[in-house]
């Protein structure tokens, strides 16, 4: 992309515009992606890209069809199958010997250029083991050395993501038309790059369950600022050296807006909303990325680039761990009310929380709302 530099690189994101294909028996209904109105809310052709882009992470998906040489959509029948999970810059696939990551930049505005595929080991299953055991006596090296895996979902995405090949890839969608007998609504979704080549996966949702605090959306957390007032480590002792900074640590999400000029829509690049972010400010650099609340209140959150000022040891030291922390990371987030109420009438009604971020790496972060 001849302008990435023209994007600020302030704490930005970007989230692939998103869609659902019909399900049929053999094939995909390709007519019906023209002003389809989806049953669903979250999948709503009015619904903003970067909500439906979060939507997808909610949902497990498996490869069902691929297209041809003709642009002809035929069922996929990969042994073994493939599977398919989104995070924010992060697609995985896995078809049960092998991962293949698939990162893409989220911090630009459409279209979403990709990164490099990378070959990745998985520990092998008692089911899969002797199907992976041939997969891996086959493994080869190609003249660089790259690792070359001859089975059939190995060869389309190495195929498809090679690395530094420049691809853009988008999702585009349509509506669900299939019922599984639990009466379990299906969704597809087709993985469209700019080399002609097609992927659509059929989706099914994660497993929901009933979670603590008071239920959160994505309004309600980019309608404040968030500031930290709690760190835990994972043996639960608190580090008191997030909260004892000279300005306090503030967290931010929003909502990301792109209006280029001519030379930039030649290049590809769309205006409009195009991604929902989060961003953490220690009082120099800022920390922050793409970010996508998931089933359950489960918070994904990848990277965006950001200035690297020398801010001195112990800002630097805070601002690198909140990095590490913070992006490319998985947490669960849970909302309730905090203590103190108003204590006159004179006072702004406005609720007060707190929100409690368990991340998976075992820290612990309490965050206060303050008004934007």
């Amino acid at each position: 992309m001849l302008n990435r530099l023209r994007a600020s690189l302030v704490v930005i994101s970007t989230l692939l515009p998103i869609a659902l294909l019909g399900c049929q028996s053999n094939s995909v209904n390709n007519s019906a992606q023209t002003g389809t109105v989806i049953d669903n809310k979250n999948w709503s052709a009015a619904t903003l890209k970067p909500r439906l882009f979060q939507n997808i992470t909610s949902y497990n998906w498996q490869l069902t069809h691929v297209s041809n040489d003709k642009d002809k959509l035929i069922r996929a029948n990969l042994q073994p199958p493939l599977t398919m999970d989104v995070r924010p810059d992060l697609l995985t696939f896995d078809d049960g010997c092998y991962r293949y990551l698939v990162s893409f930049d989220m911090w630009l505005p459409l279209p979403y250029p990709y990164t490099q595929a990378s070959i990745q080991d998985m520990a092998k299953s008692p089911v899969t083991a002797a199907d992976c055991t041939a997969i891996y006596q086959a493994t080869t090296q190609d003249w660089r050395g790259n690792k070359i895996i001859p089975s059939d979902t190995a060869h389309l995405l190495n195929t498809i993501f090679k690395p530094y090949a420049g691809t853009d890839f988008t999702f585009d969608p349509a509506r669900p038309q299939s019922v599984r007998a639990t009466k379990t609504v299906e969704k597809q979704l087709a993985l469209k790059t700019d080399k002609g080549k097609t992927l659509v996966f059929t989706g099914t949702p994660k497993p929901k369950h009933l979670g603590a605090g008071i239920p959160l959306t994505n309004e309600l957390l980019e309608s404040y600022r968030w500031q930290l007032v709690q760190v835990t480590n994972k043996a639960g002792a608190v580090m008191s050296e997030f909260t004892q900074t000279e300005k306090p640590i503030i967290l931010s999400y929003g909502l990301n807006n792109y209006s280029g000029d001519e030379s930039d829509k030649q290049n590809g690049f769309e205006s409009g909303i195009y991604g929902q972010s989060f961003g953490v400010s220690v009082g120099c650099n800022g920390v922050g990325g793409p970010y996508a609340l998931s089933v359950n209140q489960s918070l994904l959150t990848g990277s965006s680039p950001s200035t690297m000022m020398s801010c001195g040891d112990a800002l630097d030291d805070i601002e690198s761990r909140l990095r590490r922390m913070m992006t490319h990371s998985t947490s669960q987030l849970i909302l309730t009310h905090a203590d103190n109420a108003p204590t006159s009438a004179t006072e702004q009604s406005e609720p007060s929380y707190l929100l409690t971020q368990q991340l998976d790496s075992g820290e612990t972060l309490i965050w206060k709302n303050t008004s934007k």
